[in-house]
């Protein structure tokens, strides 16, 4: 769930999970409806079996193996049993970045050995977080080191609060990822167009035969490789080349602490799908103990009974996303595209600048005022003084054309 990069690409259950009628093994057909009841948002279950109907709150937690619902204490007693503890987010989702931090904060109480492990960071950054969570540097050097708006490029604020308390309690936080250009380059010419140095910057074991992985990556190149990327084996093996890194940089942790370490890992939701992406190649590097947590808001509730999202659902106010562009603004929602070549438009605001010119969801933003964009923030920055002849290429399917934009200065 990395700006430029190849595989920032996310099921649609990534960002706001939507799967109605899901079935439960054995246990729960859940038929869910929202409900509002003195101004209090609810969510209905109603179980097939068991009879009767659930009424579930913020706060609530699911227990999708069971149905069962728990409090956040209780739910935090669970976690603290596990040696790493997944809690995915939508990047944008500021109460999902909320549900991270009360993780940590109980963690850290509960356990004098927590390390976090950050999507958010590629592992050549480690020297740079350490300094700072070590207080040798400032906050400013920090993310100028680190090179936060290229590899990452969503608003610090959302992380903020993350750091800020790892570094008051000396949490150390370790960057989980591989570099978005090695990754690209695996995309368009496979594991073997690597140099030694590119290889070993990516896991050293690719799992590439499971068929469950296979099936699950088909899907996403269905829908978003075949424009970009030719191969099917290339795009399988740089999606994996994330999730892969991620799991063997917290094996690594793992076998250096003796077990004796918690690991709190801070990852999109997309890399827990199907209990096939980082925990399952985790344990197969070292075998643990783990568990996964998935924020849910409950407007959007149609999957909290789902076992594949994570062993336990949150549910969160309202998805209150935070306003990913900055003044002015051209109207639209983006996301990396799955080539890693421009960004792609996941919602358009109406009568907004980018409907009033055409630009439709789907669409991949190539270039904007005849530059090249390869991530989110060059998008922001291109348009942030406004104008009345903005000039935006984008593909619609395999086609190019040229728009003119005009965006009010604000």
């Amino acid at each position: 769930m990395i700006l430029n990069r190849f595989a920032a690409i996310r099921r649609k259950r990534d960002f706001f999970y939507s799967s109605a009628g899901i079935t439960l093994p054995g246990l729960w057909l859940c038929m869910i409806a929202t409900l509002v009841l003195g101004g209090c948002v609810t969510t209905r279950l109603e179980p097939a079996v068991k009879g009767g109907r659930l009424e579930l709150g913020i706060g609530d937690v699911i227990d999708t193996a069971t149905g069962d619902v728990m409090t956040q204490d209780r739910l935090m007693e669970k976690l603290s049993t596990a040696s790493v503890v997944y809690v995915g987010e939508t990047h944008t989702s500021v109460e999902d970045h909320k549900v991270q931090l009360a993780v940590l904060k109980s963690l850290q109480a509960k356990s004098q050995f927590v390390i976090m492990g950050m999507e958010m960071f590629p592992r050549s950054a480690q020297p740079v977080l350490d300094r700072y969570i070590n207080g040798e540097i400032d906050e400013k050097t920090f993310l100028a080191e680190s090179k936060w708006n290229d590899s990452w490029g969503f608003p610090y604020k959302l992380y903020k609060g993350l750091i800020d308390f790892a570094r008051e309690k000396h949490i150390r936080v370790i960057g989980l990822n591989a570099p978005s250009s090695v990754v690209k380059k695996i995309a368009h010419g496979g594991l073997a167009s690597l140099t030694a140095e590119e290889r070993a910057k990516v896991a050293r074991d690719f799992h590439l035969d499971d068929p469950k992985n296979r099936a699950r990556i088909m899907e996403d190149y269905e829908v978003h490789g075949k424009n970009n990327i030719k191969s099917f084996d290339t795009f399988f093996a740089a999606q994996l080349a994330w999730e892969e890194t991620m799991a063997e940089t917290i094996a690594q942790h793992l076998n250096d602490s003796d077990g004796k370490c918690k690991i709190l890992v801070i990852v999109g939701k997309g890399h827990l799908t199907d209990r096939l992406g980082i925990p399952y190649l985790a344990k197969m590097r070292v075998p643990h103990d783990y568990k996964t947590v998935a924020p849910m808001p409950i407007n959007y509730p149609e999957s909290t009974c789902d076992p594949d999202i994570a062993q336990y659902v949150l549910l969160t106010d309202k998805f209150d996303m935070m306003i990913m562009h900055s003044r002015p603004r051209l109207g639209v929602k983006i996301q990396p595209a799955a080539s890693g070549i421009g960004v792609e438009v996941i919602e358009v605001t109406p009568d907004s600048p980018a409907a009033k010119a055409g630009i439709r969801k789907a669409d991949i933003i190539a270039e904007v005022d005849d530059a090249p964009v390869t991530n989110v923030g060059e998008v922001l920055e291109a348009v942030s003084n406004g104008g009345s002849n903005i000039k935006i290429m984008i593909e619609r399917q395999k086609k190019r054309m040229r728009m003119n934009v005009a965006v009010d200065p604000q």
